[in-house]
């Protein structure tokens, strides 16, 4: 190629791998910032040489079997529209970048610690938004207000996502949903590859990121914050005693979390006295997702093999939310809030077994990776994932689409160790 002969292919590689740093850190960050690097990378790795062999595997192609799918289910759909798979072309975008790049354990390292300092530096920057909002100066008095709004009472600003310290007025780069899950991958990372005894700075960012991801108000994200912990803390123990104590306090504090947390008390509470019926007049809280979830197994059900086609998905949820009276989910467009189910409605049952695929690879993975802390970590992001895939729709934006095809190949081009005797 013209530029390896201009530039060398040992420079082509270290830009490749600057590149690949710079996009996990400026994940966390603003959109654009990572859309530019992933533009730059495509283009370097385009002009670069493939590895044949890893590119033309069945896990590499996955993604891109996937896109196929979603671009051919445009054909059935009365809204053609080309911004759905705008949206989507990061899935033929990262097979390019990784069967242009060979990673080293230490390449693999350097990027998950980018990740993890560019989520620092997007709590950093939330912080500071929250404050600069909250102070004021009045009549000559410095004055510190962070409820949005004067008519709201603090527990209710919390509630009802009113206040600049919680939910989305806090999370100012991302979707509160996908900013947990990076926090939630960021926690991984360091407990997986031992950050935190390394660095203070990694071990306050333990004690830091649970909180943030408890303001971020995302009752799932909690959940999966303390599973992380637990796993974690049962891969290091050894003593059945003291696992069964460290489970009883990280649940305990799990525990004081959620009931602290004002919208999960409220859930709580709704959820001993109403049960899971839904309510079709319900404005907030989780009956939201059960109207989601009945309106997707509806449409679901009735275009089981091919789905509705990715233009048509909304519409046709908008209809059955019309015509059950579910007034919040039509009048604000909610998905399926359901990885799964999401798939299911754009292409079918083949697109959900292309996705579980998917899946499996990341389970494979976990078993077969050649370093503990691989392997590890492949554990805690899988059970992460696959928790917040069966609450929200997270491939639905470039910021979930984007990081978690991000990570899939990190994961599935992790060498393999050494098939031991016996198959163990």
């Amino acid at each position: 190629m013209f530029l390896e002969n201009v530039f060398g292919l040992e420079r082509l590689e270290k830009t490749r791998i600057f590149l690949l740093v710079l996009l996990a850190f400026c994940m966390p960050l603003h959109q654009k910032w990572s859309t530019i690097v992933l533009l730059a990378l495509v283009v370097v790795s385009l002009v670069s040489k493939k590895h044949k062999a890893t590119f033309w595997s069945l896990p590499f192609l996955l993604p891109p079997i996937l896109y196929l799918m979603i671009a051919l289910s445009l054909l059935y759909s009365e809204r053609m529209e080309f911004r759905y798979l705008e949206q989507r072309a990061s899935l033929m975008a990262f097979p390019i970048i990784f069967s242009a790049s060979r990673l080293t354990s230490k390449d693999r390292v350097k990027l998950f610690e980018y990740f993890v300092l560019g989520c620092a530096l997007a709590v950093l920057i939330c912080f500071g938004n929250a404050f600069y909002n909250s102070f004021s100066i009045i009549d000559g008095e410095l004055i510190f207000k962070p409820v949005v709004n004067d008519a709201f009472s603090f527990m209710y600003s919390v509630v009802r996502d009113g206040n600049y310290f919680f939910s989305s007025h806090f999370s100012v780069f991302h979707q509160t949903t996908y900013f947990a899950i990076y926090l939630n991958t960021a926690i991984a990372i360091i407990l997986a590859f031992s950050l935190w005894k390394k660095s203070k700075i990694h071990f306050i960012l333990l004690l830091l990121f649970p909180l943030v991801i408890f303001q971020l108000s995302s009752k799932i994200s909690l959940l999966i914050c303390g599973l992380i912990y637990v796993v974690y803390g049962l891969s290091r123990i050894g003593n059945k005693v003291y696992k069964g104590l460290f489970v009883a306090i990280i649940f305990s504090i799990g525990t004081l979390f959620l009931l602290q947390n004002p919208r999960s008390k409220i859930m709580i509470e709704t959820l001993f006295e109403r049960g899971f019926t839904i309510e079709p007049s319900e404005r907030y809280g989780y009956s939201l997702r059960l109207m989601s979830w009945d309106a997707a197994l509806y449409v679901a059900s009735k275009n089981p093999f091919l789905g509705v086609g990715v233009g048509d998905t909304q519409k046709e949820l908008n209809a059955v939310y019309e015509s059950k009276g579910y007034t919040q989910p039509l009048k604000e467009e909610l998905n399926a809030h359901n990885q799964f189910l999401q798939i299911a409605l754009v292409c079918g049952v083949v697109g959900v077994l292309i996705f579980i695929w998917l899946l499996w690879n990341l389970i494979r993975k976990s078993r077969l990776s050649n370093t503990p802390n691989n392997r590890l970590f492949n554990l805690l992001f899988l059970i992460m994932i696959t928790l917040s895939f069966l609450f929200e729709s997270v491939l639905n934006r470039f910021s979930g689409i984007s990081f978690f095809f991000f990570f899939y190949y990190l994961i599935i081009t992790q060498e393999e160790r050494k098939t031991m005797v016996n198959g163990n």
